[in-house]
């Protein structure tokens, strides 16, 4: 494979020609200056809703249930870390939904934080380390020796945990502005 295309790097130097073509086939990794926390988390979002859309569509899910479930726990992580941000390494959801909801007990019906605390602990309770969904060996930390997702069931309801996670960062958004002004 000498002189080939398999000689070039995969992670490389940015092209001098980039962003002359229309549309560029790739991401331009810029560490330090980068996207933001909001924005991988969108990310890994977007990226669990199109492999959740393509399993829906066709009717095979077991080969993508893990990368769809790790895209979502993973997006729930870094969301949460957007909203208040860990002292050190954290992947742990309890900890994080705990943080956040300080923030929202005079904010929001109780009712309504519950629900969320409820879902996001779901995947805390499958899930604690982040390792369930990105690794054969590392089995759920749960007592079931099976259990059921219902994928149009899990799609409705992370679109509601998402849309009520971007209102809170909006909504904390604003508070900071109006608290410096």
């Amino acid at each position: 494979m000498n002189g080939s295309m398999f000689d070039r790097p995969i992670f490389d130097e940015p092209p001098d020609d980039l962003g002359n073509n229309e549309f560029e086939f790739g991401h331009l990794l810029v560490y330090g200056a980068g996207l933001e926390a909001i924005e991988v988390a969108w990310a890994f979002k977007a990226a669990g809703d199109r492999l959740l859309a393509t399993a829906l569509d066709n009717r095979e899910s077991w080969e993508a249930a893990y990368p769809i479930l790790f895209c979502y726990r993973h997006a729930l992580e870094v969301h949460l870390k957007a909203l208040v941000p860990p002292s050190g390494k954290q992947h742990d959801l309890e900890t994080l939904w705990k943080n956040v909801r300080t923030k929202l007990d005079s904010r929001y019906r109780a009712d309504q934080i519950r629900w969320l605390g409820d879902r996001l602990l779901e995947f805390h309770q499958i899930d604690p380390r982040s390792t369930a969904f990105r690794y054969h060996d590392a089995p759920p930390r749960i007592s079931a020796a099976e259990l059921w997702v219902d994928f149009r069931h899990l799609k409705t309801t992370l679109q509601t945990i998402f849309q009520a996670l971007d209102r809170i960062r909006l909504d904390m958004s604003l508070s900071s502005r109006e608290a410096a002004t």
